[in-house]
């Protein structure tokens, strides 16, 4: 049996994050231990944790965050190229990315609306083909695939 951990330090996302909006603000909500992100503007915003993210999400780690998010919400990863996604038993979305550029790394978000932010994982690039077996295949928006942002599998 293979092992992966994830090494990002608040998987459940109960921690506050930073967020920055290119023209109106971010409010932020604590809602049943998940804090709720919304931009009132059509804009980009994102939220992050700019004191550790960059050295926790290093070129070539791959992450994994599960969310619920208004319409209207496009939402991905700054400085990542999209690898896969679907939907959570309970309805959320899931998205992984690739860390392949040595920029900011943030939740990007586009649009007016809301994002919830339920669980995230960091895993080392060796570890992302293990990941996809946890994956039913062609999981690229299966409404049956199990989202890999657990401490271990």
């Amino acid at each position: 049996m293979t092992y992966i951990t994830n090494l990002y330090p608040d998987p459940s996302c109960h921690k506050q994050l930073s967020t920055w909006s290119n023209g109106s603000g971010v409010n932020v909500e604590h809602i049943d231990g998940h804090f709720r992100y919304t931009n009132t503007g059509n804009n980009n915003w994102s939220i992050s944790d700019w004191d550790s993210w960059r050295e926790l999400m290093r070129l070539g780690r791959v992450v994994v965050i599960a969310y619920t998010a208004t319409d209207g919400v496009h939402v991905g990863l700054e400085s990542g190229t999209w690898l896969a996604s679907g939907t959570t038993h309970s309805g959320s979305t899931w998205q992984a990315w690739k860390i392949n550029v040595d920029k900011n790394r943030s939740v990007f978000c586009q649009g007016s609306g809301s994002l919830l932010l339920e669980a995230m994982a960091v895993y080392e690039a060796d570890e992302w083909p293990t990941v996809q077996q946890l994956l039913p295949p062609g999981s690229r928006g299966s409404t049956e695939a199990r989202c890999p942002c657990s401490d271990r599998r």
